[in-house]
């Protein structure tokens, strides 16, 4: 097949890297290659947790994705509203309908605050440029009491990142002197603070150090945003000056109306091969998967690939390959020091003791993802 005609919905991290990749791979093809995504604004999401201390900027943080992508990817800022797998098209807002050989669904997940009746302004959360903005504002004014970093719902984007936020918190707060006058509490939903057994081992012992307490099956039921209370399924309370809470994530209401996905919107996908259960010529990858591993950019980043590659041995009749579920992120302890995760389906992850070496890694790393990862260079 020359000139596939390839569609990819979402220009985040997964559209994006996918997008650059199937370029790359399939160039002796001279692919027809169309992004759609309403805003393309991409947004290197690790940033959230510096902005909310006030350690970088958004301006740093969010760049228009159609400079990241290969000059010869169309891309079209619409909003898709159904997808007619039967037909192989998509149905948008504003350009019609948009057919594919291929369709890749990069959706991501969506913050869904909506999801809950208890939320209001006064909860905040750190994953939009403008909610780590707000709260930025809130810790700088904050001067003594209780927070709390809760869990509102699962899944959710980037597992780390509720307790990288409580012991940033510490490193802070300690920056400021003030550190004693501020009491941190950290939620988890199961028996843990950690989801994954081998990296909560190394965990616990440094939220102890930093004297932060640990609710474990804690799934939250319902907050009073006046009384300032949260209470749990298991009939646990607690009183707060300050929630942070981790807000509910949804997957695409249109996949849902398109009889793609499910439930709150994740896409069923075969953890391998990446096609969408059901569909031979529909793939899957990053958030908007249900796929069982974590919701990262990085997870994203190794699966645009295999998507690419499959893709190509479709059309040219190969073996399809296989995502072998690889995944890696930095765990920061505090403000010059992180942890190293490394793991796929195979080998669980074994994280490294917090070293400034990871913390520099963590903050180069920037450069490098918007200059090589995103452009599907590395």
């Amino acid at each position: 097949m020359k000139n596939p005609n390839i569609v990819i919905v979402g220009a985040g991290t997964g559209g994006v890297i996918v997008a650059n990749q199937i370029q790359k791979k399939l160039k002796k093809l001279n692919p027809n290659i169309t992004i759609i995504d309403p805003y393309f604004r991409h947004t290197y999401q690790p940033g959230f947790l510096f902005t909310m201390f006030g350690k970088d900027e958004t301006k740093n943080i969010v760049k228009d994705s159609r400079k990241l992508l290969n000059k010869k990817v169309h891309s079209i800022q619409d909003k898709v509203t159904n997808v007619n797998h039967k037909e192989n098209y998509v149905v948008t807002e504003n350009n019609g309908s948009i057919s594919y050989d291929y369709l890749v669904l990069a959706t991501g997940s969506k913050i869904s605050t909506d999801a809950v009746d208890w939320w209001d302004d006064s909860i905040h959360h750190f994953y939009d440029p403008i909610s780590a903005e707000k709260l930025n504002k809130e810790l700088e004014n904050f001067q003594e009491g209780n927070i709390v970093v809760s869990i509102a719902d699962l899944p959710y984007k980037c597992p780390p990142a509720p307790i990288e936020a409580a012991m940033l918190m510490d490193s802070y707060f300690k920056e400021r002197g003030i550190r004693d006058k501020v009491n941190i509490t950290y939620t988890s939903p199961i028996n843990r603070a950690f989801s994954i057994e081998t990296t909560n081992t190394r965990v616990e012992p440094y939220l102890k150090e930093k004297n932060i307490e640990v609710l474990t099956f804690f799934n939250t039921d319902d907050v009073d945003t006046e009384e300032k209370v949260i209470y749990s399924l298991e009939g646990d309370d607690i009183d707060y000056d300050l929630l942070i809470m981790i807000p509910p994530h949804r997957g695409q209401q249109f996949l849902i109306e398109s009889g793609i996905s499910h439930g709150h919107g994740w896409i069923p996908t075969d953890k391998y091969t990446l096609k969408v259960d059901g569909f031979d010529n529909i793939y899957a990858l990053g958030d908007a998967t249900d796929i069982p591993t974590s919701k990262a950019g990085s997870t994203a980043h190794h699966q645009a690939p295999v998507i690419a590659e499959n893709i190509l041995a479709q059309i040219e009749g190969g073996d399809l390959k296989n995502y072998d579920g690889h995944v890696q992120c930095f765990f920061l302890t505090d403000f010059g020091s992180s942890m190293f995760i490394n793991f796929n389906y195979s080998h669980p992850p074994k994280p490294s003791p917090s070293r400034k070496v990871w913390y520099w890694f963590k903050i180069m790393f920037k450069p490098i993802y918007f200059r090589l990862v995103t452009r599907g260079i590395i």
